[in-house]
């Protein structure tokens, strides 16, 4: 049974005081909750806030009657996102780093241009950057959907991650999101984004289910997921992404996936990956399934179970 774990991934100057918190390890967790684990790593410049809204639509996570909605309200706008049987994953900018916008401003207008830019484009050819406006009234966008998401798909799933992420983040210059099990991401800024090789803010999943056979289970995940890293950074259509199958211990499928945002060279692809890839055996050592989600790459392994499709048709 797929249970899902959630990294939280805030800067260590983060107010961490403002949570009832426990200790666990050499780890401040401000919330424990039943099946969930939460931990916090000096792993992104800024500081984020990370806030679960609903659980993993698929039967192999959390079933629809038994799901968690995590309020952090010292921390985040009172709004709330939609809460269906799908998942949103999102941060909002919590130490306001960026600062906020003013509503119907012009960073307002920018912003709003923008993100009407890149729901559309996207949904054209799986990923699109725009910038809007100039100085610091500049609106930056990047969203990208996963490299076998369907046009009319990738669009849906921007515009409800458009709609949650301006509401939850509401007023914040610079804020990211998740939707539908990492269909799409979608995120902006009034600094630059496109062309970095960026690695946090990051959330992490991980099946609670040990391998059997754990040590060659984890050589046949480390070689396909290597395989992929390779492909994914030296392709140069745009897409920067990869799949594939590989079979472990007892005839086990094991399904792969790798993909960067394509923004980005060959050799920053590369070193998001390689930097995802060798996190696993710390946070998710002989789990059937796992995944490490970051701003411009993404890596993902499950276990008998295909999580992605075959690739749309060439725009």
């Amino acid at each position: 049974m797929y249970v899902m774990v959630i990294q939280l991934v805030v800067h260590l100057r983060s107010a961490l005081s403002t949570f009832h918190s426990v200790k666990r390890g050499n780890d401040l967790c401000p919330c424990a909750i039943k099946d969930w684990s939460y931990r916090t790593s000096a792993i992104s410049n800024s500081c984020f806030l990370f806030r679960r809204v609903a659980i993993m639509g698929a039967p192999s996570f959390f079933t629809a009657s038994v799901w968690c909605l995590l309020f952090i309200a010292t921390m985040t706008s009172q709004a709330k996102a939609d809460v269906t049987s799908q998942d949103f994953h999102y941060f909002c900018d919590s130490n306001n780093d960026r600062g906020n916008y003013t509503t119907n401003g012009l960073y307002s207008h920018n912003l709003n241009n923008a993100l009407n830019i890149v729901t559309f484009r996207t949904s054209q050819n799986g990923f699109y950057a725009v910038s809007s406006g100039q100085a610091t009234n500049q609106a930056n966008a990047i969203a990208l959907c996963r490299g076998d998401v369907k046009p009319t798909d990738c669009h849906r799933c921007l515009i409800q991650t458009r709609a949650n992420l301006t509401r939850v983040c509401r007023n914040r210059k610079e804020a990211i999101g998740w939707y539908e099990n990492e269909k799409c991401m979608l995120r902006y800024s009034d600094r630059t984004i496109t062309g970095l090789d960026e690695i946090g803010p990051a959330y992490f999943v991980w099946n609670l289910n040990d391998a059997p056979n754990a040590e060659q289970f984890n050589r046949v995940v480390k070689k396909l997921l290597d395989e992929l890293r390779d492909t994914a950074a030296s392709r140069g259509d745009g897409r920067k992404y990869a799949v594939s199958t590989a079979t472990g211990p007892d005839g086990q499928v094991i399904f792969g996936l790798a993909q960067c945002t394509p923004d980005l060279t060959g050799p920053q692809c590369l070193d998001c990956l390689v930097q995802s890839i060798a996190e696993l055996p710390r946070c998710c050592n002989n789990r059937i399934g796992a995944r490490i989600i970051r701003p411009s790459c993404y890596v993902r392994y499950e276990t008998n179970f295909l999580f992605f499709g075959p690739p749309p048709p060439a725009p």
